[in-house]
């Protein structure tokens, strides 16, 4: 099991320096349990194209996107980041997606041209995030600090090739690093000693809730409108062609808004516990006991020790709660806790 996987708590002062390191220079994840499909063949642009919310057929090699599969109903089936090489589109998403989304495509793939393969266990996938990530990974990769969003390339380092892809999840300067396993241990090796700070689960899952970025299967699901997850300017496009659930989308867009939306919260107050912050949480106002939300996530960050504690969350709001700077109240089984809409 990779790192991301096996790592379940550590010291306080050790989630500090991870936490630290990912803000104030780098830090390094891996996320190798994520999945990663590849598609092949002639028709594999216009054959993905149909199924997702973003532009293919325009991507040329080294560029990608953001992108939502859909339904019919305009609901998301899954969050990808598609990658455009010279004979290949290559596919990361979250854990478990290929044993939905390739039976998904299957079922539509008639006479087309493409080739759909699972390859998440031939490669290692590393995560480099923080303000000095693009310049610890030009020492070994030269070009990468000029990438853009989405863009990656291939780089040889010492005979060990690997592709780094720029995806700032944390809002920040971030890049993945896809290695064939047996390369995978020099890589990490490489990077630390060049100062990346490895760090484990909790800390990924820290940064993840503190920047707002949401994770199929816990924070949205088939049950969300592709809106709803408040990514539309990175992954819809309103003017490509044709695609499964692109008129609800559509409809949607035209009418303005969807009722509900993700939304990071900042809490207040000492809670002794995260996992006290769960979906059967209520959002509500001064006013109104009423539901006006959901937490899917939380997070307390890490503080030195006489500093007062910080929980960060995730929740599902209703669009007249949702503008950043609102005060709402989270209501727990230990209490009632001021938060604010960020």
């Amino acid at each position: 099991m990779n790192e991301l996987q096996n790592m379940n708590s550590k010291d306080t002062s050790g989630l500090l320096t991870e936490y630290q390191a990912a803000h104030d220079s780098t830090a390094l994840f891996d996320i190798s349990c994520r999945d990663e499909i590849r598609l092949t063949g002639e028709d594999r642009s216009t054959f993905l194209h149909g199924f997702c919310t973003n532009e293919i057929n325009k991507l040329q090699p080294g560029q990608g996107c953001e992108a939502f599969l859909t339904s019919i109903q305009g609901k998301t089936l899954g969050h990808i980041f598609v990658f455009a090489e010279p004979n290949q589109l290559v596919i990361d998403t979250n854990t478990g997606a290929a044993e939905i989304v390739i039976p998904h495509w299957d079922r539509y793939l008639i006479t087309e041209d493409v080739t759909i393969e699972n390859v998440t266990a031939s490669r290692k996938l590393f995560y480099l995030t923080g303000p000095e990530a693009a310049a610890l990974l030009e020492n070994i990769g030269p070009q990468v600090a000029g990438l853009g969003l989405n863009e990656h390339l291939q780089i040889e380092n010492e005979g060990n090739c690997f592709h780094a892809r720029r995806v700032d999840w944390f809002k920040q300067s971030g890049f993945q690093i896809s290695v064939e396993q047996e390369n995978a241990d020099e890589l990490k090796k490489q990077l630390i000693n060049s100062g990346a700070t490895f760090a484990g689960r909790q800390t990924w899952e820290t940064l993840r809730i503190e920047s707002g970025f949401p994770e199929y299967g816990v924070d949205f699901n088939s049950e969300n409108l592709a809106q709803e997850i408040a990514r539309t300017d990175l992954a819809i496009s309103f003017s490509k062609g044709c695609y499964l659930g692109q008129e609800p989308i559509a409809r949607i867009d035209a009418i303005g808004h969807v009722n509900r939306l993700l939304r990071q919260l900042k809490i207040s107050g000492t809670i002794e516990s995260t996992e006290l912050l769960t979906q059967e949480n209520l959002i509500c106002t001064d006013e109104s006991e009423k539901s006006l939300g959901q937490i899917t996530s939380a997070a307390t960050l890490p503080q030195a020790t006489n500093a007062e504690s910080v929980v960060v969350a995730i929740a599902t709001v209703r669009r007249e709660i949702a503008e950043s700077g609102t005060i709402v109240i989270v209501k727990t089984d230990s209490g009632k806790y001021p938060a604010i809409i960020q």
